[in-house]
């Protein structure tokens, strides 16, 4: 189990033989001890035995006094609630971090009466991370979004909060950088570095929705898992050949599963989005593209990070469409790739086609990156 597992008031955690936990449910009261086995956290059985356990020592259910309009039964509530329950899994896990977080600075207070100075100061405890920061803002602000209309709370505490920058998270990378990366970095993380760079998708997108069953007749049909928009992608001839090979691997290794992710790690294994940041951060200090720590970055130096690689592809085709934008589609050709919704119902039904139409054409806009790995359209046949 992970040494970091949250465990509620009152649960001892215990370790026997390096590998065998044990869990139970202890208090002290009046100088006598109460003590109780309880299962592991995670089994169907936990919530009912804990319940339980407290009921007998306090005479009451765990969250009897919590108030109605409470943060804590504001958390509560939300985590039952259908729009948790939809939230994409990596979406999901933000929300989850928020949510503790509410509850550890505020769970003992009403939801009304949280303020922006409360707000205000929670973000500036996480300020040395803006990216970090500005994530558990935008989630805290859904959950009392959220609870608003359900009687939590009058307005939204997290309106109008001073945010800190995060320098450079969307820089487009430098040509002679991206060289270096796609040329002497390691062939699973080149993959996913390419099809990033030629599809302008982010990072979640190309590692989880980049499926066989998603690819027809070298489009992909990609939902955004950030935003739900549906964009046709046509795929660029080296993207298309980094599918020939992880397809030639998957028919070596047997495996029949068309919504299984297409791009793999050195093992042959989907990527995690976990497994690849830390792979993806331990290669760009291999490379030296970027130093151990943030705090070693020179002044004004370029931070790489995997989402300028999707302003990398946009700055390429508004540079090239700049020199002609009657003919390449202004704008609209940058907007069209990246999914952006600038257009409002009415034109709902011609939006597919006239994205489809310009996608297809805004490959040629894309110079050759680097030089290609040479294991790159190299597959082997059958």
């Amino acid at each position: 189990m992970a040494a970091d597992l949250r465990l509620e008031d009152y649960v001892i955690r215990k370790q026997r033989g390096g590998y065998r936990e044990y869990f139970y449910f202890r208090v002290v009261r009046d100088g006598k001890e109460t003590r109780m086995p309880l299962p592991h956290p995670f089994s169907a059985e936990y919530r009912a035995a804990y319940d339980a356990a407290y009921q007998s020592v306090f005479g009451m259910a765990p969250n009897a006094l919590d108030s109605p309009t409470g943060v804590a039964e504001l958390v509560r509530q939300h985590r039952l609630s259908e729009k948790y329950k939809r939230l994409p899994a990596a979406s999901k896990s933000g929300r989850n971090l928020a949510l503790d977080l509410m509850s550890d600075r505020w769970g003992k207070f009403e939801a009304s009466a949280i303020r922006p100075i409360h707000v205000q100061a929670l973000y500036d405890s996480l300020s040395d991370r803006p990216a970090t920061a500005n994530r558990r803002l935008d989630d805290i602000s859904s959950v009392f979004g959220w609870g608003r209309t359900r009687g939590f709370a009058d307005v939204n505490p997290c309106r109008k909060i001073e945010r800190v920058e995060s320098e450079g998270s969307y820089e487009p990378w430098p040509e002679a950088d991206l060289a270096t990366l796609i040329e002497n970095g390691k062939p699973e993380i080149v993959k996913v570095v390419l099809a990033a760079v030629y599809t302008s998708q982010r990072r979640g997108d190309v590692l989880l929705r980049l499926q066989d069953h998603t690819v027809d007749g070298g489009v992909w049909y990609l939902s955004q898992g950030k935003t739900g928009t549906a964009v046709p992608v046509p795929l660029h001839p080296v993207v298309l050949a980094i599918i020939d090979i992880e397809r030639a691997a998957r028919r070596k290794a047997a495996i029949v599963d068309p919504k299984r992710p297409l791009l793999t790690n050195s093992r042959g294994k989907p990527w995690t989005p976990s497994g690849f940041g830390a792979s993806w951060t331990k290669e760009l200090i291999r490379l030296k593209l970027r130093p151990a720590t943030v705090a070693e970055y020179a002044e004004g130096a370029f931070q790489p990070t995997f989402h300028g690689l999707r302003h990398t592809n946009a700055t390429m085709i508004a540079n090239a469409v700049a020199r002609n934008p009657d003919i390449f589609g202004g704008i609209d050709r940058v907007k069209s790739m990246l999914g952006h919704l600038s257009e409002r119902m009415a034109k709902h039904y011609t939006r597919r086609a006239k994205g489809e139409h310009m996608n297809a054409a805004t490959m040629l806009l894309i110079p050759e990156i680097g030089n290609t790995p040479a294991w790159i359209g190299n597959t082997e046949p059958d």
